[in-house]
């Protein structure tokens, strides 16, 4: 986790296999500063009339978030960072997908760039969520996949969160290909009941 940065979730427990429609630890800016706060991940609007019906999408392509009214205000103001030590994508191959591990060739963590969004603010049964910004894919990335996750260099963390910044157009990129690698691994994380480090052992692929 990036330095300076408040935790309001308490101590952090290593997880394996996360998926959408669980609180995640997301870092977002308040009056403060940097925060470390949880947020469901599936974005519900402010506008929606209901927190548990309609699209919750999980993701959002960068390249037109700025044209859909559900992503435009929240480009421009609420984009938040998600830290992790590696994803998962699946590679299409008959008969199944295969199941990768892709991290930073350096195995160090880094950001994934996320926007945010409180529904029924201030009452009681508010709800914060959140939704995985997508860019087209590096080299490395088109050979598993048609898109990647928006991964935001720590030099670009601060501006990020800054929602004074309207325009972050130029760190919608996708990241540099030779700084990160990938590796298959057990099918068995297709499944979220399926949980520890035994789900990021490389297989042969």
């Amino acid at each position: 986790m990036p330095n300076g940065v408040r935790n309001d979730v308490g101590e952090l427990t290593a997880k394996y296999n996360i998926s959408p429609g669980t609180k995640q630890p997301v870092i977002r800016a308040d009056d403060t500063g940097a925060v470390l706060t949880p947020m469901m991940w599936g974005l519900v609007p402010f506008w929606a009339k209901d927190s548990k019906t309609g699209v919750r999408p999980v993701n959002a392509k960068s390249d037109t978030a700025h044209e859909k009214p559900m992503f435009r205000k929240l480009i421009r103001e609420r984009r938040c960072l998600v830290p992790v030590d590696w994803f998962y994508e699946w590679r299409e191959t008959p008969p199944d997908k295969v199941p990768f591990v892709i991290q930073m060739a350096s195995r160090e963590p880094f950001l994934i760039g996320e926007l945010w969004d409180t529904w029924h603010a201030g009452a009681e049964d508010a709800l914060t969520t959140f939704t995985v910004l997508t860019t087209a894919p590096n080299e490395l990335m088109q050979t598993l996949h048609h898109r990647m996750p928006v991964i935001v260099a720590p030099s670009d963390a601060e501006r990020w969160l800054d929602p004074s910044e309207r325009d972050v157009t130029e760190l919608l990129r996708p990241y540099p290909a030779e700084e990160m690698t990938a590796y298959p691994v057990s099918t068995r994380v297709n499944s979220s009941r399926n949980e520890g480090p035994e789900l990021i052992t490389p297989v042969a692929g």
